[in-house]
């Protein structure tokens, strides 16, 4: 059984308006900086189990390139926000070094399901916020002429990584899917952390899961979700999971990592799982996260060696104190 991981990526509230990353409506929110109830690992970030890497101070591997680019809730397809690996909350907003470092600005956009497409990228400096907020640099991106620019949820320099294909399991047909649902909750109430009197015993239910395609060594993410629907005071307790789901015996899967979170619906933000991936060359299997609630933003990658799963990189967060 994979030693359990954390992730300590920022926690996010959101004062008014229901958010997830990509599918919800962006609105005025104050975010707060905790981190979230997740499982944790003895490994922390370790060395890599992959040959031809180069590990940062912060934890990025080198070979998926000198940045990452996220779609933002309010951004459309051709704008998002460039990450840089190695920025601190004191600096997410330089440009610096940034247009050397992406070459003749070619990148590839990728979503769940894969490669959806390629532009061409302008940086420009992060949007005027408020004091005491601070944003990342603006990505514009360019199609050529006729091409139409298919939604995406993460962009690389061009060459630096290959996409592992993830299934929603809406695709699966109604059966499999069920069952699929049904051991991603049972997996979801074993967890030994579920110390919250007010949703203990309450059943899951699945919000969305994907699964991998094409992996001799499968697995699974979901994002599953336990309400109280008091009139008055409805609270909702938010669970992301990564299950590793290694033969036909759903018995035997395991829940690799996890992060819950807790509170009323409209404040919830969590880890939204965006790309999973290889870099060219590399066969650890790598996970993207993001956070965004349209005011805060920021990443973290998972990653998956000879060893099991383990937090490979988090970012800085953009957003205010």
């Amino acid at each position: 059984m994979p030693s359990p991981l954390r992730v300590t990526i920022r926690t996010v509230r959101v004062v008014a308006g229901t958010v997830a990353l990509l599918t919800a409506i962006a609105c005025e929110s104050r975010p707060s900086a905790s981190n979230l109830d997740s499982a944790s690992t003895s490994g922390g970030r370790g060395g890599a189990d992959s040959v031809a890497t180069t590990v940062s101070s912060s934890g990025w591997d080198s070979g998926a390139g000198p940045f990452v680019v996220l779609p933002t809730v309010d951004g459309g397809l051709m704008s998002g926000s460039l990450l840089r690996p190695d920025a601190t909350e004191l600096t997410v907003g330089d440009t610096a070094g940034v247009g050397a470092a992406s070459a003749d600005g070619r990148i590839e956009l990728f979503s769940r399901s894969g490669k959806v497409g390629m532009a061409r990228l302008s940086v420009e400096g992060a949007p005027r916020v408020d004091d005491g907020c601070t944003a990342w640099p603006v990505a514009r991106l360019a199609a050529d002429a006729g091409v139409t620019v298919a939604p995406w949820t993460a962009a690389f320099v061009m060459g630096r990584i290959s996409a592992i294909l993830l299934d929603s399991i809406e695709g699966l047909a109604p059966r499999d899917s069920a069952r699929l649902a049904t051991d991603l909750t049972r997996l979801a109430s074993g967890l030994a952390d579920d110390t919250s009197s007010t949703f203990r015993g309450l059943p899951f239910v699945v919000l969305r899961a994907w699964r991998t395609r094409g992996l001799d060594t499968a697995f699974v993410v979901a994002t599953l979700a336990r309400r109280v629907n008091q009139e008055d005071d409805p609270k909702e307790e938010r669970l992301v999971m990564v299950v590793d789901a290694i033969g036909d015996n759903t018995k035997l899967w395991t829940v690799a990592w996890h992060e819950r979170a807790s509170g009323h619906e409209e404040e919830l933000v969590v880890a939204e799982p965006l790309l999973a991936f290889r870099n060219v060359g590399v066969p650890d299997v790598r996970l993207l996260f993001g956070r965004d609630d349209g005011v805060a933003l920021g990443a973290a990658v998972l990653s998956r060696g000879k060893r099991g799963w383990r937090v490979l990189w988090e970012s800085a967060v953009a957003g205010c104190n």
